[in-house]
């Protein structure tokens, strides 16, 4: 498994055979491009072509993070009475 962090900062974990460095370089020059949006809407494999991919696992905790900071930032939003 190798890990690749995207624009965003979320972290994606693919699963790419050591001995296959140009694969790798590719990941490596293009996932930091790509937002996870972009990727999880498919970019990623238009950018990759005919290269084909293991397992890739995305950060779920990433995920949880961004729930909860946005829980917070609601929560600290003045409402008006009543409410």
């Amino acid at each position: 498994m190798h890990k690749f962090i995207t624009r965003d900062g979320h972290t994606i974990k693919i699963d790419v055979d050591s001995g296959n460095h140009e694969i790798i370089s590719l990941l490596t020059d293009t996932i930091p491009r790509l937002s996870y949006d972009e990727i999880l809407d498919g970019e990623l494999e238009k950018r990759l072509g005919s290269h084909k991919l293991g397992l890739i696992k995305t950060s779920s905790s990433d995920d949880v993070k961004q729930l909860i900071f946005s829980l917070a930032m609601f929560n600290t939003i003045s409402k008006p009475p009543g409410f």
